[in-house]
């Protein structure tokens, strides 16, 4: 399964790829993001509570137009947030750190519209549901 955060604007955009189930408590994908002139594919692990948490987050998010959602897991740091506020602005914005001889790191963020927020909310329904 696919999860594509919409923006509409083919510089601002996440995609993770292939997501499936490595474990009981964890997803695995590839995470796409083009962010601006900035673009990276990394592998991406999240965490079935933290997507459930993602989830309720982004319903609640889609109604009060203000909070943030995050996804990740509790042993890597990596993380993708989408933050909303009062006027509808929404940042979605993420960090991956790799810890090895040469370490590296890469930080992304860019705004959009709340319109992103619907159907974020019913692929990450789909994503719990097909793998309940």
């Amino acid at each position: 399964m696919n999860i594509e955060f919409q923006t509409n604007d083919e510089n601002k955009k996440v995609e993770l790829r292939n997501i499936k189930e490595v474990g009981p408590d964890t997803y695995e994908c590839l995470a796409c993001i083009t962010s601006g002139w900035l673009m990276c594919e990394r592998q991406f692990f999240f965490g079935k509570y933290y997507a459930q948490q993602f989830l309720q987050s982004l319903i609640e998010m889609s109604s009060s137009f203000s909070g943030v959602a995050e996804l990740k897991a509790d042993y890597e740091e990596q993380i993708l947030a989408v933050s909303c506020n009062h006027m509808g602005k929404v940042v979605v914005s993420g960090e991956f750190f790799e810890h090895s001889e040469l370490a590296q790191s890469i930080e992304f963020g860019f705004a959009t519209d709340q319109t992103i927020i619907a159907d974020l909310v019913d692929q990450f329904s789909k994503l719990l549901e097909s793998h309940g």
